[in-house]
Parts: C-alpha cells; structure tokens; sequence
C-alpha cells in the first residue's frame, strides 16, 4: 500500500512538473508575439501606419515648425490687436471656434463677411475699446514663438468689420 502511495505521488509531482512546463512555455510564447507585434511598425516605413500598432505618422514624422492659426482679432482705435475668445463665435471650445473661423474662410467671401459681422456685433455689447474686428489667417514659426519670437511670420486678412458704436 505504501508502495502505490509513493507511485501516485511521484506521478501527481511529475504531472504538475509538466503542467508548469507548459503553462511556462505558453507565458513565454505570448511575451514573444506581443514583443514581435508592438515591435512590427519598427520594419515598416514611418508613412505606414495601422490600427492598432502605429508608428503615429503625425509625431514621428518630420513636421514644419511653421503653423497657420485662423482666428478672429478685435482692433482698437490705436491699431493694437487682440484674439477674441471662442465666445465671440458662439462656442466655449477653443478647437471649434477654430474650426468655424477655418470653414468660412474655405466656404467663401459671403461666409467670412457674415462671420466677421457676427463677432463684431458680439464685440459691440461686450467690448467698448474695440472699433473693428477682422478674420485674419497668422502664420508662426512654432520654435521662435516660445523663444519670444511672438509676432506673426504673415499675416492674411481676410475680412475687416467694423464695430458700430
């Protein structure tokens, strides 16, 4: 009896031995695709990109350090500007204020000028120092703006309103 004991635990050892073994070489085996998968995008050209493992084109690519920026500016009587808040086009969010300010000028002179006229009418209630408002497009040297550089590369116009007293 003592016998068959010592043979059933020598097997029931040897077993979760095996068990081990294979749940070691199951870990191993996972570890390693999903090394070879986040490490893939590595092979490919940095142009290729797919969900999920991306090599994030718009990051890792070479990108200008010059940025349009099409926004609306209140003009005082001295001629000294300043960005209207998002507020000035019925919104609370800077990137869709943004957005508006770029679609109008895509859509055409008629929507910019109504553009322009909605914020001037906006500024008239809330602002006495401002006496136009126009949609102007700035382009920045990215790098020299936060180096101090602060004053547009170009600067296009694209309506000019003025605020009616």
């Amino acid at each position: 009896m003592l016998r068959g004991a010592r043979e059933h635990w020598s097997n029931s050892a040897s077993r979760r031995v095996n068990r081990g073994a294979v749940r070691r070489a199951w870990a191993y085996a996972f570890s390693l695709a999903l090394i070879a998968a986040v490490l893939w995008p590595l092979l490919r050209t940095p142009q290729a990109d797919s969900f999920p493992f991306s090599t994030y084109p718009m990051f890792s690519g070479r990108q200008s350090s010059e940025v349009s920026i099409a926004h609306v500016v209140a003009i005082d009587a001295a001629g000294r500007t300043e960005a209207l808040p998002p507020e000035a086009l019925g919104t609370d969010e800077v990137i869709q204020a943004f957005e508006t300010v770029r679609q109008a000028i895509r859509q055409g002179d008629a929507s910019v000028a109504a553009l322009c006229a909605d914020a001037a009418y906006w500024a008239h209630d809330r602002r006495e120092d401002v006496v136009s408002v126009a949609i102007v497009t700035d382009t920045y040297d990215g790098i020299e703006y936060f180096d101090g550089a602060n004053e547009p590369i170009t600067s296009e116009t694209h309506a000019k309103c003025a605020v009616s007293p």
